[in-house]
């Protein structure tokens, strides 16, 4: 695991104690080898850093949706970044289980996820949507890696977990994909 960067955004809590040190994993009540643990800990903090972007992705473009389908567009961003929000709990809190210490602080969500964000600028709808698309495509092929490697260490939890989740995460992107098949999202000029 990456080390704990310090700096203009994460800042070390001066006088606190610390729990668990970030990059390690403890002994779990799961009864899951340690080593184990660690690999399946260190491939759900990709899931969960990607469904943090995933969220940031869905949000902003919530927050910018303008056209015609402006409400229908924005329902469906809606409600994909509480999906996506409800996912990154549900992966954060298997991480927690398992004995690990979720990804938390921008770099290590930049550092872990696989889902990239979109450049600061105001895109044209189709083309954001096209890229939320491919994020939605990106996190689900990783969670389906991952769903392997639990399979592999015997964590039967964390392959329903994940397999839930996939499904969820499967009809969030489709309900996109209708939104992108309709012809009928244009450009708005500012």
């Amino acid at each position: 695991m990456a080390n704990p960067q310090t700096g203009r955004l994460v800042q070390p809590l001066d006088g606190a104690t610390v729990r668990q040190e970030w990059g390690t994993v403890e002994e779990n009540a799961l009864r899951i080898n340690r080593e184990d643990a660690a690999r399946v800990v260190e491939a759900l903090n990709a899931d969960h850093a990607g469904a943090f972007n995933l969220f940031y992705l869905l949000r902003k473009h919530y927050w910018t949706a303008a056209g015609a389908e402006h409400e229908q567009v924005a329902d469906v961003l809606k409600d994909g970044y509480e999906r996506a929000r409800d996912l990154n709990d549900t992966i954060a809190e298997r991480i927690t289980e398992l004995g690990g210490v979720p990804a938390s602080t921008p770099p290590q969500i930049q550092d872990y996820s696989p889902v990239h964000l979109e450049a600061e600028h105001l895109f044209d709808l189709r083309a954001s949507l096209e890229g939320d698309l491919e994020a939605y495509a990106t996190l689900a092929a990783s969670m389906r890696d991952h769903v392997t490697l639990a399979k592999q260490v015997g964590d039967e939890a964390t392959v329903d977990l994940l397999q839930d989740e996939l499904e969820d995460l499967e009809d969030a992107a489709h309900d996109l994909e209708e939104l992108l098949a309709d012809d009928t999202l244009v450009e708005v000029s500012r």
